[in-house]
């Protein structure tokens, strides 16, 4: 799940959108088709006492059809434009301005900032949108059949526990972080003095996904509080990788308290921490599993949805540099499309060890290898305390058994 964490600018950049920008029109960022003219609507932030026209330069990305002008009464603008070649991100550069009222220009001018992308094709960024939502459901939905396998099974055997503290402490991490940049307005000002011409890349579909995920990686953990859990526990390895991030975090809120880091850098810090969880958390399942030989108590639905996520989102990322003839996304930021990979590798050796390594286990199968072994030692030595007895007893006691058997026929009889 982690290219999820990871894209939204891209996004962003390709939906013709005013997220908070410092630019005094909205909106500030806006999609062109190749070869498609379109007028576009465009309010001013600055009251404008007249009506007032601005002229843009030329450049080989985009036709300016006619300059954006202002109307007084509405504070309304229009301009026309049609690509001419594709581009992921172009600045508009205002050249003249024209309005009666002196004031005007200079107040529009001042923060005046606007971005084109032009796209090949309008099916394929309608394709963008409809394959994002599809991957944010499958994601969403992909913790659900954990929770329904261990309310059906009224077990949480074979569900590694270490797999589960480490993605609670990897949402939390993110939670925070998609909280902070979506709701606080001290992070948003920040992070829009270093990034003056980008959105916040943060919406509220991040927002839900990260609590939503905690949410679920909670109510599993409660499961495993009520249903059975044989003998498994927490490794000592888990705790003390929690106990260090946990560290960690606090220690970047002590230093951020003493002022020698910004909010808007602890908060980025915590995102550090979801990214190490992903690296970490599929590996003690993984053993489990191998030593198992099973995979009966870990869902093979959620290992499905996830890797049905990832593809989504991977086909998205190939739709969208497609669109703009622009493949960075890939080779730009190797950590996030590593991650990413990482991801997508587990769920394939999931699904490898249900289908074809350990199939069609039995329901004696899901019981844990402790517990089992504990029931051969039992029986075990039920048959050494047999064994162990004089045979010539045990022969008497049998013939005696067999007697009182064959009397207590006979008088019912």
């Amino acid at each position: 799940m982690t290219l999820r964490l990871y894209h939204s600018i891209l996004l962003l950049a390709l939906v013709t959108s005013s997220m908070t920008l410092q630019s005094s029109v909205d909106p500030a960022l806006l999609t062109v088709f190749l070869g498609v003219p379109e007028t576009y609507d465009i309010n001013s932030k600055v009251h404008l006492k007249d009506v007032t026209e601005i002229h843009f330069e030329q450049q080989p990305y985009v036709d300016v059809l006619s300059p954006l002008k202002f109307e007084a009464k509405t504070q309304k603008g229009t301009v026309r434009l049609q690509g001419r070649q594709v581009t992921s991100d172009m600045e508009l550069k205002p050249y003249n301005c024209s309005s009666a009222n002196h004031d005007d220009c200079p107040a529009l001018l001042k923060d005046f900032y606007m971005s084109v992308t032009v796209l090949k094709s309008s099916l394929v960024n309608a394709l963008v949108m409809i394959v994002g939502w599809s991957y944010f459901t499958a994601w969403s939905v992909s913790f659900y059949p954990q929770i329904v396998l261990n309310y059906q099974r009224k077990s949480v055997v074979g569900l590694n526990f270490d797999f589960l503290v480490l993605n609670i402490v990897g949402f939390s991490a993110y939670s925070i972080y998609n909280l902070f940049l979506f709701f606080d307005s001290n992070v948003q000002r920040i992070y829009e003095e270093a990034h003056p011409h980008s959105p916040i890349p943060v919406l509220i579909n991040d927002v839900f996904f990260a609590t939503h995920a905690l949410f679920a990686c909670v109510l599993t953990a409660a499961q495993c509080f009520i249903y059975e859990r044989g003998a498994q526990r927490v490794s000592y390895v888990c705790i003390s990788i929690t106990v260090f991030m946990f560290a960690a975090a606090c220690g970047a809120g002590v230093v951020t308290f003493l002022g020698f880091m910004n909010m808007l850098q602890f908060v980025t810090s915590l995102s550090y921490i979801k990214m190490a969880v992903t690296l970490l958390k599929y590996i003690p399942q993984a053993l489990l599993n191998f030593r198992r030989k099973s995979t009966v108590g870990w869902s093979i639905g959620n290992v499905l949805l996830d890797f049905t996520g990832g593809c989504l989102d991977i086909l998205q990322m190939v739709l969208q540099c497609w669109n703009v003839s622009e493949w960075s996304a890939f080779y730009g930021n190797p950590v996030k499309f590593g991650l990413g990979l990482v991801s997508s590798l587990f769920d394939i050796l999931f699904i490898t060890q249900h289908y074809v390594l350990y199939p069609h286990k039995t329901e004696q199968s899901r019981t844990d290898p402790e517990k089992s072994g504990s029931q051969k030692m039992s029986d075990r030595s039920d048959m050494e305390q047999l064994s162990g007895s004089d045979p010539h007893s045990t022969i008497k006691s049998m013939e005696g058994s067999k007697f009182s058997t064959h009397s207590s026929e006979m008088n019912s009889t």
